[in-house]
Parts: structure tokens; sequence; C-alpha cells
């Protein structure tokens, strides 16, 4: 008996693999059960391109073992973990390869096969290996199967083709009246391919290659019922080439190739229903979503290749896709109005669907344009996009419907009082030129209430944004001395700032060496009752698990009922904002964005002005433009006022800091450049000018 410690083994074999003795190797690995990968692993560079893979070859003369070998493959380096190769062994002559030389491109496993498969075919076609050894034509069928097998994905195919044109070159030893299919040489093969892969997916591979002979040939041997496969295979032999294809690309689910069989069937047969033949591709088509395929195999046919456009748009449309729908429907030849037009409904472009109403020769009435007109004008947007809906919807009324009155009314809800006046006056409508007027009135006294609304929110916010920013910094600068990274969400220091903001600095300074001195000061009692009601809870109590022996009595407090708690509050109250948190500061920030008007009501506000002054309106058109000075010059001075006190605030901070003998960092919170940033914008020169 003997015995053959890991740590012998493997160090040998590296050494036979490092020196081309890949007999040995393997034979020691095969019965020391060491994984085959490291034949590979150890020097693949070596392996692959240096001949290595041709000396593996000519050795082994055993099939089996090359099979093992490549059965064994895996995506892996296993000297990075299984099997670490000692220093002393991997010397100069041993070119280690990086992760990337191994997997670029291809996999381990591809590029094993694929070189180990190109040895064995071309020692088959000189009849001798590297190490002359004489070898016959199919020698190398079953590792050459393994190849194929192996590989990611498995190419099934090429390795039923094998066994087919290995058949072929013994057909002179078989009986004529027998199938060289069905021969033992041939059925060994395929038996040996599916204990490399599923039956069933080597059947359809079979079938996917039209070859219903291989494919017999494969079923026979699995557990697959003749009464099923026999049928279907003489059925696909006895149709036409590119019908029994169309069955067999189905029944795959390979719908592109089978679309093209479908076609090539309906062309070369000789049928008179041509027309009942396009439906079934049309149909074929539909179900599967080939459109573009379809319009491609049918480019020559015009009126075939509209129906297929008349399809896809009405595809399109049950996904949800208007526009692009519209896009198919008019590039048809001819142009499918009636999709256009539901197309163009459906994703609101009027302009389209007034087009297609036009070239259809379709009347619209008026109360089919007024519809329209309102639905356009109801879309939820912003004010700039909701200016120009109802400019589109004015236009409709006055193009189509010939409404003056309620294309006017439109002008006045999108604010454009020049544009309504000139319609007014186009179609001499001097009420209608008032109603424009009285609306701009109208709308200037709602902006004078709105810019003094906004004026005061935004002086009362500023002042709470002022005191919340100075604890959220300070509890930014406790947080970071705390270690703690996330600084933003913290709202523990907002306790500590609620009735002051100088709480913190008198915490710190009660807890300084100069207070620690004298035991009996009331600050230093103070700093430290303030901090335990602060920051620790009492984990004390009386009471305990001893109350579970006891019994229910009413002279103890186990005997009462408990009384059942409050439910919680919902709603407002459930959700109010804990003052001075990072919650109430990003609701602050967002009112003091929208304090001050945007770029396109200050145009609008501008627009207003000038056309009150243009209708002898002078007394509003001041009273506007004093509304929107005042608000500019409230948050002028309530941004320069804070400003002001903040920076003070930092000039003691720094002095007090200077004396206690420490220099810390200024804290600014992340959102105070955007809103000291926050300035009115001003209206348009011709106004100020005016």
């Amino acid at each position: 008996e003997s015995i053959s410690p890991r740590a012998l083994v493997l160090p040998f074999v590296m050494m036979k693999i490092q020196a081309g003795d890949f007999l040995t190797a393997l034979d020691i690995m095969r019965r020391q059960r060491v994984d085959m990968n490291l034949l590979v692993d150890l020097d693949p560079i070596s392996f692959l391109e240096k001949g290595g893979a041709e000396q593996f070859i000519g050795q082994i003369q055993n099939i089996n073992n090359i099979n093992l070998f490549l059965s064994s493959l895996i995506d892996v380096d296993t000297t990075l973990w299984k099997y670490p190769v000692p220093s002393w062994i991997r010397t100069e002559q041993v070119t280690p390869a990086a992760p990337s030389q191994i997997t670029e491109g291809l996999s381990k496993v591809n590029k094993v096969c694929i070189k180990v498969r190109e040895v064995m075919l071309s020692a088959e076609k000189d009849g001798v290996t590297a190490s002359g050894k004489i070898v016959k034509e199919g020698h190398f069928l079953l590792p050459t199967l393994s190849t194929f097998a192996k590989e990611n994905p498995p190419k099934l195919e090429e390795a039923l083709t094998l066994i087919k044109n290995s058949a072929q070159g013994e057909h002179s030893k078989q009986s004529k009246r027998k199938s060289i299919l069905l021969s033992e040489h041939v059925q060994s093969s395929i038996q040996y391919l599916a204990f490399l892969a599923d039956y069933e997916l080597i059947f359809n591979t079979a079938i996917g290659m039209y070859d219903f002979d291989l494919a017999k040939a494969v079923a026979r041997h699995s557990q697959m019922d003749p009464k099923v496969y026999l049928p279907m295979l003489k059925r696909w032999r006895e149709l036409p080439e590119d019908t029994a294809r169309y069955e067999v690309d189905v029944k795959l689910k390979r719908y592109e190739s089978a679309l093209r069989h479908l076609v090539a069937a309906g062309q070369v047969a000789e049928e008179l229903a041509i027309e009942d033949h396009f439906e079934k591709c049309l149909k074929f088509i539909k179900e599967h979503g080939l459109h573009k395929l379809g319009l491609e195999l049918f480019k020559d046919d015009k009126t075939n290749r509209r129906s297929i456009m008349v399809s896809l748009g009405e595809h399109l449309l049950l996904e949800r896709k208007p526009e692009e729908a519209l896009a198919i429907f008019l590039a048809a030849n001819p142009r499918h109005l009636d999709g256009g037009k539901r197309a163009s409904r459906s994703c609101g472009d009027w302009r389209a669907y007034f087009a297609c109403c036009a070239e259809d020769g379709d009347t619209v009435d008026d109360g089919t344009i007024t519809a329209i007109a309102e639905s356009i004008s109801s879309k939820v947007c912003n004010m700039r996009e909701q200016r120009d809906n109802y400019a589109s919807a004015a236009s409709i009324l006055l193009d189509y419907g010939e409404d003056v009155a309620y294309a006017i009314d439109m002008f006045v809800s999108a604010h454009l009082w020049s544009e309504g006046r000139r319609i007014a006056h186009l179609h001499e409508r001097i009420d209608l030129v008032k109603k424009v007027v009285d609306g701009s009135v109208s709308y200037a006294r709602t902006c004078i209430e709105d810019l003094a609304e906004r004026a005061s929110t935004f002086v009362k916010t500023i002042e709470r944004y002022a005191e919340v920013i100075v604890i959220r910094r300070d509890a930014i600068r406790e947080a970071e001395e705390a270690g703690i990274l996330d600084t933003h969400h913290d709202d523990s220091a907002s306790m500590f700032s609620m009735q002051s903001t100088a709480s913190n600095t008198s915490l710190r300074s009660t807890a300084s060496g100069s207070s620690v001195g004298s035991v009996g000061s009331v600050g230093s009692v103070a700093s430290v009752s303030t901090v335990i009601s602060v920051g620790a809870t009492s984990t004390f109590s009386f009471t305990g698990e001893v109350d579970l022996l006891k019994h229910n009595s009413k002279f103890n407090n186990l005997g009462k009922k408990k009384k059942k708690k409050k439910p919680r509050k919902k709603g407002s109250a459930a959700r109010r904002t804990k003052p001075g948190s990072e919650e109430e500061l990003k609701e602050l920030v967002t009112a003091l964005g929208h304090g001050c008007p945007d770029e396109h009501y200050v145009a609008v506000i501008s627009e207003t002005v000038t056309f009150l002054l243009q209708s002898d309106k002078l007394s509003m058109a001041t009273l506007l433009f004093e509304s929107y000075k005042e608000l500019s010059e409230a948050v002028a001075q309530s941004q320069s006022a804070r400003l002001a006190r903040d920076k003070e605030e930092k000039e003691e901070r720094e002095k007090r800091e200077r004396k206690e003998g420490r220099i810390d960092d200024f804290v600014e919170h992340p959102c105070e450049k955007d809103i000291n940033a926050i300035i009115c914008k001003p209206l348009q020169g011709c106004v100020q000018s005016t």
C-alpha cells in the first residue's frame, strides 16, 4: 500500500504539465481526482498558442480520457483559488495569463473546445497526430461531438451535421435497403450526444435543420411517443418545402424565419386565392409584431405594403403611441386618412386632424369644432403651455367655427390682450374690444392681490428661514463633531435650539474645563442635568419579570383594567412638521422658490401693463406696476437684512471661538446658495422706461 499526499501530487503534476508530459499528468490527475482544468490554467498561452493542445492530443490515446478532460472544463482559473502555483514552479518558462487573456473575446471553455477540435480534425485529415500516431477518419468523432456540446451556447446543429457526414462516409459498408442514419455507428453517436445534451433539444435542432430523416433517427432512442412524432414527420415530408419549413419554424417559435417561408410558399405555389394567402401573412404579422420584416418582404407590392403600414399604425394606436401612428398612417401611399384623423385626435395634433378632414372631404360640424377647442384648452400643464393651448383653441374657433365671441374668450383666458383686440377690430366687434379691456383690468386686479400676498408671505417665510437655517447649521456642526456622515437628515439638534440659538454654545461652555473645577457651581450641575434630559433615558425599574408571578388583585395595578389607547390622529395633525427639522427647511425653501414670479409670469405682467396703458387705463397700469415694484423691493430688502444679520452672527461666533481658544470652519447648508440668489426679475425695458 502507498499514499499520495495532495501537497506532493499537485507540484509533481504541475511539473509534468510544464514539461509537456500530458499523458503522465492526466493519468495521475484522473486517479487522484485533481481538477483537469489545471492542464490549461497552469499556462493557457502555451496550451492554446504554443503547441500544448497538439501535444495533448498526440499523447492521449484513450478517447474516453479526452472526453473526460473536455467535460470537466469550466470558465474559472483554478490556479487563482483551488490550486495556487508555488513560486518555485512558476519560473520564467511559465507565462501566467491574466484573466482578460483567457476570456478575451471568447470564454476559456469555448477557446479550448475550438482549439482541441481544430487539432483533432486536422489530425484526421492528415491521418497522423503531432506525435506520429496514425489515425483513421472518424477516430476523434466522440471528442469532437463533446467540443460542440460543451461550448456555450452548444453547437448541436454542427454536431448533427458531423454525425450525418460521418455516416455518409460509411455508406458503402451499409446495406442499400437500410438508411445510413439508422446504422449502429450513427445511433451510437446520437446516443453519446444525448448524454451531453437533452434529447428534446437535439430533436428540435434536427427538425430545425429541416432534416426529417435525421430527426427520426434522433427520436428513435428517446422517450418520445412514436404515435406523435412519426405522423408529424410524415406530414412534413409530404408538404411543399416552404410550407413544411414554415410549420417547423412556428413550432420552434422562429417567427421571422416562419414569415419568410410563408411568403416564399405563396410565391411558388400556383394558387388562385393569392389574396387569401396575403391575409394569412398579414394575420401572422399582426400576431407576432413582424411589421418591419413584412414591409421588407413586400417592398415591391404597393397594395400589400400599404396594408401592412395601416396594420402597423393600428398596432401603435393600441400601444398608446399616437404620434408614431399618425406618421405611419400619413406615410402610407395612398394616405390612410381615417386612421390619421383618429391618431391626430388621440395625440392632440389639431392641425393634422383638420388637414386630414380637408383632404378626405369631410366637413366638421360646429359641435365637434367646439369640443376639440375645449379639449385643447382644458389640458393641465404649466402656465406657458396653457397659454399656447388657449391660443390654439382660439385659432380653431376662428378658422373652422367662425365663432368670434368664443375665440375672444380664449384669447382673454390666454392673457393675449393685443391679439384679442386685433381680432375684435378685424370683425368690427366693438363689444368684444371692451370685453378684452375689461378682462385685462380684471386680471390686473388679480395680479395685484397675488403680488401683495406673495410679498407678505415671502417676508414671513424668510424670517422663519433665518431661524431654521441656524438650527440646521448647528445640527451639521454637531454631527460632524460626532463623526456622523449623513448630517442633512439629523433632526436631533433641533431640540437644543428651539428657544434660543445660543443654547448649543452655552452647553459647550458649561461642559468646558473651567467649569469642571467648580464642583458645587450651578453651571456644572445645569450642564449635567441638561445632558441627561436630552441624551439619556433611564432603564431602572422597580417592576420587571416579577410582576408575571403576581396574581391579579384590586390591591395592585395588575388587577385594574387597562385603559384603551387613544387612536392616533389622522390628517394634518399626524403630518405636522417638526419645528426646526430638515423637513421644515425643505418646505421653507420650496415656498421661497415660488415666492418670486417666474420669467413667464413677469412677461405676462409686462404685457398687461403695456396693454392697459394703450387702453387708457393709466391708474390700473400704475397700480399693477407699483405692486410688482413693492414685491421686488420687499424681496430685496428682506434678503439684504437677513444676509447682514447672518454676517454679524458669523463675526460674533468667530470672536467667541477665538476667546475660547478654538477655530471652527463656518458650516454652510447646501440650500443657502440657491436661497441667497433669489431675486425678482425686472419687468420689460419698455415698461420700466414708461
